[in-house]
């Protein structure tokens, strides 16, 4: 069962109706530095995906948490792996295909 939610709307509306704090004011200065973009994992990557079984997705989650990794981390590496065993192979053929795609 869910846990109720501690923010209810009667806890929302109680909130809303207290007096606000003054604030002091805030001594003159340069504004602050504007915050720099931060970069995030999935930035210039592309989505893969595919649906599993619930039970193969139960086996994932349970190896990813006993490695102590998120699920997405334990895919990479087992095609990190893949690649490294198949690698050559699967590049060659991939380019083979481009290679008679532009011939047409």
């Amino acid at each position: 069962m869910a846990k109720p939610n501690p923010l209810s709307l009667a806890a929302q509306v109680a909130e809303s109706l207290k007096a606000p704090e003054k604030q002091k004011a805030a001594p003159l200065s340069a504004p602050p530095p504007e915050p720099t973009p931060v970069k995030t994992s999935r930035e210039g990557k592309r989505f893969l995906g595919y649906y599993v079984e619930p039970l193969r997705h139960e086996e994932i989650k349970q190896a990813a948490l006993d490695e102590g990794i998120q699920i997405q981390e334990l895919l990479r590496q087992a095609i990190d792996a893949w690649m490294d065993a198949n690698g050559a192979e699967a590049i060659a053929a991939v380019e083979r295909r481009r290679v008679r795609r532009a011939a047409r």
